[in-house]
């Protein structure tokens, strides 16, 4: 319960603008901000941070993606996906939180909502279509990462879900869940050597858009990111 304030006044005084003016949209900053809640349908906690994720990801500068664990066993309509868990379980060894939990707010890949201290402002990812059908393309500029590796990673997030609660802690409960991540692709290594990438995306009516992501292997740290919205 602790740790839940914690995501809600993050998130307050992180975003002032959902704070005041009733949530009207204030013109952010160009640098990205990468929000990945990992969350479960089946967590009690968890439906407050799951709406507020839906008035962060209307934020242009806000990269929001909701990310299903599979470990509370939900068994009918579940969102759940095993690369969620694992995505959540290299977090917490990353940094150190302790054990697992839900809701839980990683910013940028390497800060806990837990942790002080506002995101850092990342390199934005510039993402176009190409003129084939879903096809598109993105740049990288040169970045130095001390020989660090770093991986790029595509998600693809649905659509808005509705959901009526049939089990566990939000039984009878009707939720709606937002930017869900229905699919995690590894695109490799990056070099950090200037580069363009073409991308097939074969994307369906259920998808809202996805993400492409560059995140340093051992710290966590998201070094550029960007996204399309449908």
């Amino acid at each position: 319960m602790i740790r839940f304030l914690s995501l809600i006044l993050f998130l307050l005084f992180s975003f002032p603008a959902l704070a005041q003016n009733g949530g009207e949209q204030v013109k952010p900053p160009t640098p990205p901000v990468v929000m990945e809640l990992f969350t479960s349908q089946s967590c009690g906690f968890c439906p407050p941070a799951d709406a507020l994720l839906g008035q962060m990801a209307q934020q242009d500068n806000v990269i929001a993606l909701s990310c299903h664990v599979d470990y509370f066993g939900v068994s009918k309509n579940s969102l759940g996906k095993s690369f969620c868990t694992r995505r959540q379980n290299e977090y917490n060894r990353i940094i150190s939180t302790g054990p697992r939990y839900t809701p839980q707010l990683v910013v940028n890949g390497h800060m806990d909502m837990m942790l002080k201290g506002r995101a850092e402002k990342i390199t934005p990812i510039s993402i176009i279509s190409n003129g084939a059908a879903g096809g598109y393309s993105f740049s990288l500029p040169s970045i130095n990462f001390n020989n660090d590796d770093v991986r790029l990673w595509v998600a693809i997030y649905d659509l808005p879900k509705t959901l009526s609660m049939v089990e566990g802690s939000n039984f009878g409960k009707k939720l709606t869940y937002y930017n869900v991540v229905s699919k995690i692709d590894d695109l490799g290594i990056w070099d950090g050597t200037p580069m363009t990438k073409n991308l097939m995306m074969n994307l369906n009516d259920q998808n809202a858009g996805f993400a492409v992501i560059a995140q340093n292997v051992t710290t966590g740290n998201i070094i550029a990111a960007g996204d399309v919205k449908r």
